[in-house]
């Protein structure tokens, strides 16, 4: 990214936080075959679901799995979240 300094230099404030989730459920282990890839869903729901505006990023993911089972069913679901700040505008 062109034209940003780096936010140690006290350009920016703290806006909030986005989230992201995917999930894919699997029945005696088969399933999840219409998932492109969980983590990758994941942040293309944060994204679309969090739009960002001019002179923001997002930054510090954390990437989080959840696996439950329950007899034969398998679930697991990814979130992803990151940190939302706004650069000054100068």
């Amino acid at each position: 990214m062109t034209g940003v300094a780096p936010p140690d230099q006290n350009n920016f404030k703290y806006v909030g936080n986005a989230i992201g989730k995917s999930q894919a459920t699997y029945y005696f282990g088969i399933g999840g075959l219409l998932k492109e890839g969980l983590v990758r869903e994941a942040k293309d729901n944060l994204i679309v679901n969090n739009p960002i505006k001019n002179g923001q990023v997002l930054v510090n993911y954390t990437v989080d799995h959840e696996k439950s089972f329950y007899l034969f069913v398998w679930t697991h679901r990814v979130i992803i979240t990151a940190d939302i700040l706004e650069y000054d505008q100068q």
